[in-house]
């Protein structure tokens, strides 16, 4: 068996855990399920079209299976990666109104993005064209935040709007595949002809590191002394350990001449560390 396909197995293991357990708690299964199959779909339209428009990066060919230029894996990834985050951000900021939800949720994606992207592109997963650290550019990080954030602003719009009903009817549905894929790419553009494409050069590694520990530290210590470990289950933390352990052995796997790439991963684990004690 290749690499990529024990990859991709552990790919398949992973999120078929996460949907067994996240589907045994929740009061409306079909819901749960349209919604993953929308963030699919939508999360299709967004990075297909973004590949073909600018063509900062490129899959690996390896990947078996894909749906024109992303890997049908890729599709299955992120729906749970955005939902998750989307959950934790609900019991982080539960009196937060529905647009300071989606970004709490957009900077759950960001960090969440910040560790899986150069520890993916140094596996080899995938490449950029663009410079930046680890050989990933900023804006490659910044798009999928953008994307997330505009869903799940949608989604909890829905929500809102009527709370007793999980299922959204289909103008939600048209919403959550066309306009998250549309403004991510007017904001992309906006962010890179406004600022990123002046900045667009290969980022020394360690002050990076440095100031990605700070910020750890930092939160770490903001949700300490707030006690926000009470209000996130400890269920959903536990739902993103298979992720998070898939690509620390990714890291073991292929960073041992990577010594910032270690530093700056493992920088991620203290504010979930916090939110996980007793």
């Amino acid at each position: 068996m290749s690499t990529m396909a024990i990859i991709e197995c552990a790919c398949v293991a992973i999120i078929g855990l996460w949907f067994a357990f996240r589907l045994a708690w929740e009061p409306d299964r079909p819901a749960l399920l349209g919604r993953l199959a929308l963030l699919a779909c939508a999360s299709w339209l967004a990075e297909n079209t973004v590949i073909h428009a600018y063509g900062f990066y490129g899959y690996s060919a390896g990947w078996s299976v894909f749906v024109d230029r992303v890997p049908l894996m890729i599709l299955l990834i992120w729906p749970v990666v955005i939902h998750s985050a989307w959950d934790l951000a609900r019991h982080l900021g539960p009196a937060l109104s529905g647009p300071r939800t989606a970004l709490v949720a957009a900077a759950l994606v960001l960090a969440d993005a910040s560790l899986i992207e150069p520890i993916a592109v140094h596996s080899g997963l995938w490449s950029w064209t663009e410079p930046g650290l680890f050989a990933v550019p900023p804006i490659g990080i910044l798009g999928w935040a953008i994307f997330a954030g505009f869903a799940v602003a949608l989604f909890e719009r829905a929500r809102r709007q009527a709370p007793g009903q999980r299922r959204f009817g289909p103008l939600t549905a048209l919403a959550v595949f066309t306009l998250p894929a549309a403004l991510t790419h007017l904001v992309l553009l906006a962010v890179w002809w406004g600022a990123l494409r002046w900045l667009n050069h290969t980022v020394p590694p360690w002050p990076a590191v440095a100031l990605a520990w700070t910020l750890s530290l930092t939160l770490a210590a903001w949700a300490w002394a707030r006690d926000a470990h009470r209000r996130v289950p400890t269920r959903d933390l536990a739902l993103r350990i298979p992720a998070a352990a898939f690509f620390f052995v990714l890291l073991a796997l292929h960073g041992q001449d990577a010594p910032p790439l270690i530093a700056w991963s493992i920088a991620f684990a203290p504010p979930y560390l916090v939110l996980t004690r007793p």
